[in-house]
This record gives structure tokens, sequence and C-alpha cells, in this order.
């Protein structure tokens, strides 16, 4: 039949009838050749590449708590393999994409954070750095969503003092979040509901001066003109 995939005319327990089921995408069968092949021939040349592809192939199927599994057991197995590296990095994503909505439990974001920090550290000349990167800054603006929610939340209580203390605490722990102008903008007006103007004025200022082109520069740019009319009227007084 025209646009089905050719049968497998590798032999069982191969590398090459598993590598013919991932190539041909057909990720079921592929995984569980891959599992019959590193079963059967774990001091094989092409077991480690076994092994990695298995959690590959889980990944690409977004089992992500498998293929975290799969990338743990081709790092702990086979700790020399090229591979490794692949492996830690995978591990990485598994956990950060299996963490989803911001409503839900960031767990999976934590693991993955320390992974790519390990990642970071034992290969900082890899490849795979600028991926990295960018996913501990996508990780840094999930943690600072789930915080923000608690802000919410607080405000809805009135809680004016626990908010200071969440969003001090992102300002240290996700500095380089790109939701940092937002959290900087919700101190200042935390601040002024504290009664506390010069920190409203030097969030302001924070926010123009290191993000001058975002969303919150311009009505920082007011706001820090009021406080300025109001400092003007009281020394008047």
């Amino acid at each position: 039949m025209s646009g089905c995939a050719p049968s497998n005319p590798y032999q069982p327990g191969t590398f090459a009838r598993a590598k013919f089921y991932a190539d041909n995408g057909k990720d079921i069968e592929a995984v569980a050749a891959f599992e019959s092949f590193v079963r059967h021939s774990p001091t094989d040349s092409m077991a480690a590449e076994g092994q990695y592809l298995r959690a590959k192939t889980y990944l690409n199927m977004q089992e992500y708590p498998l293929a975290a599994v799969e990338f743990q057991i081709m790092r702990k197995d086979y700790p020399t393999s090229p591979f490794v590296e692949d492996a830690l990095f995978g591990e990485g994503e598994s956990y950060l994409f299996q963490v989803g909505r911001v409503e839900r439990d960031l767990t999976g974001a934590v693991e993955a954070r320390a992974h790519f920090l390990d990642f970071s550290q034992t290969y900082p000349s890899s490849d795979y750095m600028p991926q990295v990167t960018e996913y501990m800054a996508e990780i840094s603006d999930l943690m600072v969503k789930k915080r923000l929610e608690q802000v919410k939340v607080y405000g809805q209580l009135k809680r004016f003092e626990a908010i200071a203390i969440v969003l001090d605490d992102l300002m240290v722990k996700e500095a380089s979040s790109s939701l940092m102008p937002q959290v900087m903008w919700e101190r200042a007006v935390v601040a002024l509901r504290l009664d506390d103007p010069d920190t409203a004025a030097e969030m302001y200022e924070g926010i123009i001066s290191r993000f001058p082109d975002g969303d919150y520069a311009e009505s920082a740019v007011e706001e820090l003109r009021k406080l300025d009319d109001e400092d003007d009227d009281d020394d008047e007084l």
C-alpha cells in the first residue's frame, strides 16, 4: 500500500531493527526494540547509543517521566559513553517539559534547573549551552509566574507585607527573568500601600534604567513624576 512504512527487514534483538523503527516514526515499536537490544547485548559497542535512543524516543512521544528514567539509566550504566552529555541534557528537558501550566506543581522545573545547572558546570563549552541558557530563562519565568499567582491571593487578603517579602525574594532569586519589570512594578505598588514612597521610587527608577524600552517604563516615569510632585508639595508645607 502506498504511504505505509516498509516492513522491518532486520533481525529481532538488533540495534538496526530498533533504529529502523525509530527512523520510520514507529515509536512504540522502537522503544520495545531498543529495550530488547540493550537487554540482550548490554556490552555491545552500540548498547549505550541504543539506551540513549530509547530515552530519546520516549521524549519524542512526550512520555516525559519515562524518558527521564531512561536517560538516568543511560548515564548510570554507560558513564564513559560520549552520549552521557546528551543524556544529561535530555533528562533536564524531560523534567522541564512535564511542568505544563503555571497552576501545576513546579517540582519538575526545580529538578530541570538543578540538572541544567549541573550540565552547564560539567559541559560549559557544550553546543547545548545556548539552549540551556534559554531553558534556564524559561524556568525562571515559570517560577515568577507561580509566585505572582501567590501575590494575587495575598492581595485579596490585603497581606501587603507578605507581598513585599515575596517580591523582594523574587528580585534576588530570579533576577534574570524577563518578567522582572512586572515584579518591580508590583513591588512599587505595594510599597505605596505600605506608605513607603522611597522604595516605590527606587523600583520606578530601576524599571526606567534597566528596562527603558519595556512595557512599564513609560508608566514608571509618570509615577515617579507624581512622587516628585508630592515631595515638592510636602516641602512647601
